[in-house]
């Protein structure tokens, strides 16, 4: 098959074979038309107002999402470890987190550590 222009997907039929539906749209007529194909030969088509695609499109959505749930679910079996070289480059690619340090000796006034800070109404200066 050839690539599809943007107005038209080809969806091959899953039998196999050299059947397949191709939808087109149609902006002119407002329409989307789904034709069925074998080879170079049109079987049918039927032309369908975008207004009454959105059951299509709900169908559409309903059975991914089934099909969504259905892999997410937890699996019965234990899933398999990652091979060894997958863990080692994923080790290798994962970011670098920064080293923890204790600020307080070198950001606030006089080294204090006891987590005592100046505010915007106690202006004056710290006490001991």
């Amino acid at each position: 098959m050839a690539e599809a222009p943007p107005n038209r997907v080809f969806l091959a039929d899953v039998r196999g074979g050299d059947q397949y539906l191709r939808a087109t749209w149609h902006p002119e007529s407002a329409t989307i038309v789904f034709s069925h194909w074998n080879g170079e030969v049109c079987m049918a088509s039927t032309p369908v107002a975008l207004t009454d695609c959105a059951g299509l499109i709900e169908l559409q959505v309903r059975s991914l999402a089934s099909v969504a749930d259905r892999r997410l679910a937890p699996a019965s079996a234990p899933t398999p470890k990652p091979p060894v070289r997958r863990q080692r480059l994923r080790t290798l690619l994962r970011p670098k987190l920064a080293d923890v340090i204790d600020a307080t000796a070198r950001f606030l006034p006089n080294g204090r550590s006891d987590g005592r800070q100046r505010t915007a109404t106690n202006t004056g200066p710290l006490t001991h």
